[in-house]
């Protein structure tokens, strides 16, 4: 059996002056596909976030540039599959993996790693890949490694970043402080100033959402979501589709076995 090389290093197949160059990062991946135009995608603002909907114009951008119109129309137009967005997110999560047979590899070997938000993502450069006997890491000089991410508690980057202001967090997402994160999230939920008083109660605005569910869901959690107002349209592996109150849609996303929650 044919064991893949997930690393790029003094590769035959794509030797580093062969690589795309997009704003000075060379892209350690075949053009054409999915995963080198995600990574061209976060290139193009390298050390800084960018948010998913440009992540995608970028990514079908960079598929037609280098895989050409019809690699992106095969991506965009499968059949019995996830969305062409949510695939992105998927291939995006992908390259964060740490581990020798893992995507992530060929950008952790090259100092670089992706943190992946609820809201979009970052490509960080200029790392140092550090070697452990049968382990490795990725070091910055302001303390960051390789993300550390927990089970339906993905953050926004705006939170990443008040959390680490507080030091709720360390810079690789660590928790140091899970119930400070709790109450800082209660209180930016909490409503800011008088409610005014209305004649009627208006009816909550109902919203179509994609969920996707952690591997451990079960029946509770189907009970627990239902709980909270969502009416199930659709089912497919771990996404679900329905229509939910837009009132409850922090609730949806803050629940523990849910991992993220798309606004159709």
């Amino acid at each position: 059996m044919k064991v893949r090389n997930y690393s790029f290093q003094a590769s035959k197949r794509l030797p580093v002056d062969k690589m795309t160059e997009v704003n000075g990062i060379k892209i350690p991946s075949m053009p054409g596909s999915c995963y080198h135009a995600i990574i061209c995608a976060l290139a193009e603002s390298k050390d800084q976030f960018v948010p998913w909907n440009k992540i995608f114009d970028r990514t079908e951008k960079y598929m037609h540039q280098y895989g050409g119109d019809k690699s992106w129309e095969k991506f965009k137009n499968k059949s019995q599959v996830k969305s062409c967005h949510q695939r992105i997110k998927d291939n995006a999560h992908t390259l964060t993996r740490s581990g020798r047979d893992c995507y992530g590899f060929r950008l952790h070997e090259k100092g670089m790693v992706i943190y992946f938000f609820k809201d979009g993502a970052v490509l960080f450069t200029g790392g140092e890949f550090k070697q452990n006997g049968s382990s490795y890491s990725v070091e910055f000089s302001d303390g960051k490694q390789l993300q550390v991410r927990y089970r339906g508690t993905t953050m926004t980057f705006k939170e990443y970043k008040r959390f680490l202001d507080a030091r709720l967090i360390d810079a690789s997402g660590t928790i140091l402080d899970a119930e400070g994160i709790r109450e800082m999230r209660a209180k930016s939920n909490a409503p800011v100033g008088p409610v005014p008083t209305l004649k009627a109660p208006a009816k909550p605005k109902i919203v179509k959402v994609s969920v996707i569910l952690d591997e451990s869901y079960s029946q509770e959690t189907a009970d627990r979501l239902e709980g909270m107002g969502l009416v199930v349209t659709s089912s497919d592996d771990n996404e679900i589709g329905g229509d939910l109150p837009y009132d409850r849609i922090d609730n949806l996303t803050n629940d523990v076995d849910v991992l993220d929650v798309i606004i159709d």
